[in-house]
């Protein structure tokens, strides 16, 4: 009698794999499918028409990568984030060009389930169960939309300074 393979079984494909993380005290949840890294983030260099409570860049393996807070993302009051928090690089592949990064408290890893489309006019597409919370489900179009807005809300207006002929 030969040992069961523990590898045999149901194979859950990567489009029916999410990664949890927690941000800001909440459990949310994206496809891994759109996850193209998970790092750390380390040196944030501003982005001079970026409030820097939404964001910046990084440099990511040669690229400006922006980097936006979660808290920016979802609205919640929370200081900086210190270096060395995990970073989502998100993307449907390394080379994206409309790659960006969100750091958050800490990664819980893999969940089974589905991905979810947003019907609203947030990133949340849907709540589940897990381990005794919920987890929030986000649609990664509906969290770079967000993503964009965050950053474009926060970029002063350019004015005309007509003494100088410039802007200021």
């Amino acid at each position: 009698m030969t040992a069961p393979d523990p590898f045999e079984g149901d194979v859950v494909s990567a489009s029916d794999r999410l990664l949890a993380f927690e941000l800001c005290g909440t459990l949310f949840a994206l496809p891994i499918a759109d996850v193209a890294e998970v790092t750390e983030l380390d040196q944030l260099a501003s982005v001079p028409t970026v409030h820097r409570k939404v964001g910046g860049v990084v440099n990511h393996h040669g690229d400006a990568v922006p980097i936006v807070y979660g808290d920016a993302l979802f609205e919640t009051d929370r200081p900086l984030y210190p270096r060395n928090r995990p970073l989502l690089i998100l993307a449907k592949d390394p080379d994206d060009p409309h790659r960006y990064g969100v750091p958050v408290d800490r990664i819980w890893g893999l969940i089974d389930g589905p991905a979810a489309t947003s019907h609203g006019t947030g990133p949340v597409a849907e709540r589940r169960p897990l381990e005794g919370r919920m987890v929030s489900v986000l649609d990664p179009a509906s969290l770079l939309e967000r993503a964009m807005e965050v950053i474009g809300g926060s970029v002063a207006p350019e004015t005309i300074d007509s003494t100088h002929g410039g802007m200021t």
